[in-house]
């Protein structure tokens, strides 16, 4: 019962570090579209970029855990 508790506990702190680092990366991604000087502020080529970045970032975390794990 302990264990599920400690995954569980894990994965809500996960959730919210990935939460926070998301909003920050939004927060990033709008105001580098202030200093390029273009009124729109979050078009979907850039959320679409950045999410790919994000998912690209994450598999290699994921890829990298399972070789050291074989």
């Amino acid at each position: 019962m302990d264990e599920k508790k400690n995954n569980f506990e894990l994965y809500v702190v996960g959730g919210i570090i990935g939460a926070v680092i998301g909003v920050v990366a939004a927060i990033l991604a709008d105001k580098s579209a202030k200093l390029d000087g273009s009124d729109s502020h979050l078009s979907g080529k850039k959320l679409s970029r950045l999410g790919l970045g994000a998912v690209s970032a994450l598999w290699s975390l994921i890829e990298t855990g399972k070789g050291n794990s074989r």
